[in-house]
């Protein structure tokens, strides 16, 4: 097997990863000049930060049921956290005064938790084999 079954992996693999998205969250890194993220567009009308927003919580799913024991009702419950997640990495960036909230990168954090789990239901046939 690819990956093996450890429930300390899995959580310590989760706990970096949620730091890290919180970190993204919170730390000034996008600034306000025309080379910013948000001054970027990969098509007319998306940002490449929204596709950013949405690379960064695909692994959401697989992550933690890669490393770790699971059933439905643990990756529903997984999904449930998830898109909890990725409301509050952007609910955080409202009461930030160097941060902005944006209901798209929201929507986009969500998409990117629902794309993970669309992508783990598609390779856990492969991956139980």
């Amino acid at each position: 097997m690819l990956f093996v079954k450890s429930q300390k992996l899995a959580d310590s693999i989760t706990f970096c990863y949620v730091v890290f998205l919180f970190a993204l969250a919170v730390l000034p890194i996008n600034g306000k000049d025309s080379a910013a993220i948000n001054n970027t567009y990969v098509l007319p009308e998306l940002r490449l930060d929204y596709l950013l927003h949405s690379l960064l919580l695909v692994p959401w799913m697989p992550i933690r049921v890669f490393y770790a024991e699971t059933n439905r009702l643990k990756e529903l419950v997984w999904l449930v956290c998830g898109v909890f997640l990725g409301i509050t990495t952007e609910v955080v960036q409202y009461f930030l005064t160097y941060r902005t909230f944006n209901v798209i990168d929201l929507a986009a954090n969500l998409l990117g938790v629902f794309i993970g789990a669309a992508l783990w239901q598609s390779i856990q046939p492969i991956y139980k084999k």
